[in-house]
C-alpha cells in the first residue's frame, strides 16, 4: 500500500528595525553684549586776566607834557588871543597917535622905546597848582566758561532664547523575512528537506 505522507515547512515573518539616536549638535546660551558710551566731564571754565586801566595824561598834562590835539589847540587859541590883543593894542596906538601927535610932548620915539624896554622890567609869575592824580580803573579776574557734565550710558543686548541644534532620532521598522509555508506530498518515504 503506498502511504501518501504531508509535509509542511514553514518559516515565521522575522521583523527587523533600524535605529538611529538622536543627538544635540549644538546648544549654547548667546552670551549677552554691552554697549557703552561715555563721555569724559570737562570743566570748561577760565579764568580771565586781570586788567588795570591807567590814565594818567591828567597829571603828565599838569606838568607840560601834552598830546599833539592838545598842543595845537593851545598854540591855535594863543594864536588868535595873540592876533586880537595885537590888534586891539595897533589900533589904540594909531589912534593915540592921531589923536595925540600934534600935541607938545609927545615923543613918538620915547615912547617906542619906553614900550620897547618895557619887556624887560616884566617880572616871571609862578602860579602853583596841585597835580591831579592819574584816573585807575581795576578790572578783578573773572572765572567764565560753562561746565561739561559728560555722560555715561550702557545698553545691554540680550537674546531670549539659546541656540539649540538637534537632530531627532529614527525608529524604521521593516520585514527582514516575509516567512513561509510550504507543504508538499511523498509517497511511500519521508522527504527530508533543508
Amino acid at each position: 500500500m503506498i502511504v501518501a505522507r504531508l509535509h509542511t515547512r514553514h518559516e515565521l515573518p522575522l521583523l527587523a528595525e533600524r535605529q538611529t539616536q538622536g543627538h544635540l549638535d549644538e546648544a549654547k546660551i548667546t552670551q549677552p553684549k554691552m554697549h557703552g558710551r561715555f563721555q569724559q566731564a570737562y570743566s570748561n571754565k577760565t579764568a580771565t586776566q586781570p586788567g588795570l586801566e591807567l590814565n594818567n595824561y591828567v597829571s603828565r598834562r599838569a606838568y607840560g607834557h601834552r598830546t599833539m590835539n592838545d598842543l595845537t589847540a593851545e598854540a591855535g587859541q594863543r594864536g588868535i588871543s595873540g592876533a586880537k590883543s595885537a590888534t586891539a593894542a595897533s589900533s589904540r596906538k594909531a589912534w593915540a597917535s592921531a589923536d595925540n601927535a600934534a600935541k607938545r610932548g609927545d615923543d613918538i620915539a620915547q615912547n617906542a622905546r619906553a614900550e620897547m624896554f618895557s619887556n624887560y622890567q616884566a617880572r616871571m609869575v609862578f602860579s602853583i597848582d596841585s597835580i591831579p592824580n592819574p584816573q585807575m580803573h581795576g578790572q578783578p579776574s573773572k572765572v567764565i566758561g560753562e561746565p561739561d557734565i559728560g555722560g555715561f550710558s550702557v545698553d545691554i543686548e540680550t537674546t531670549p532664547n539659546a541656540t539649540i541644534r538637534y537632530t531627532p532620532g529614527s525608529v524604521e521598522t521593516y520585514l527582514k523575512n516575509e516567512g513561509f509555508i510550504r507543504q508538499w506530498v511523498s509517497y511511500d518515504h519521508y522527504d527530508i528537506y533543508a
